[in-house]
């Protein structure tokens, strides 16, 4: 329970934040870095959005999405995931280009950007996907 508690607090310091962003934050990985993975701060309705539960990178049994645990961007296995503590996880880019680093459990090529951060040090708290979806996108 502790560690969920902490999980809440360092996820609540930095939603806020990063959902207000005016620079929509977007994710890419597979073999070339070119398949997309949706946009980590977009607002939960926008269908590209990692936190519409509707849609296809937010959705829990989408293949595509963050998510789910047993699709290509949400199993701890794969080395595109973001949960795996030894794969490249995701780019963070823009839409002009401009790199923010990685979405990763990794130490290496993290993102410096908070709600990384957050995300991962939460996964590592909780390890429970669903329930970090539901305080991260809520």
């Amino acid at each position: 329970m502790i560690r969920r508690t902490l999980a809440c607090a360092l996820l609540l310091a930095v939603a806020t934040p990063v959902t207000a962003q005016t620079t929509a934050l977007l994710l890419f990985g597979g073999p070339n870095g070119t398949q997309y993975a949706g946009c980590l701060n977009c607002n939960s309705y926008d269908q590209q959005s990692v936190c519409n539960a509707y849609g296809t990178y937010g959705s829990k049994y989408q293949p595509d999405s963050i998510w789910n645990r047993y699709g290509t961007f949400g199993s701890k296995f794969n080395p595109d995931s973001p949960w795996n503590r030894y794969g490249t996880g995701l780019r963070i880019v823009d839409s002009q280009g401009g790199y923010y680093g990685n979405f990763t459990s990794s130490r290496n090529n993290r993102s410096r950007l908070s709600v990384v951060t957050a995300l991962v040090e939460a996964n590592e708290a909780m390890d429970d996907l669903d329930a970090l979806r539901d305080l991260f996108c809520k």
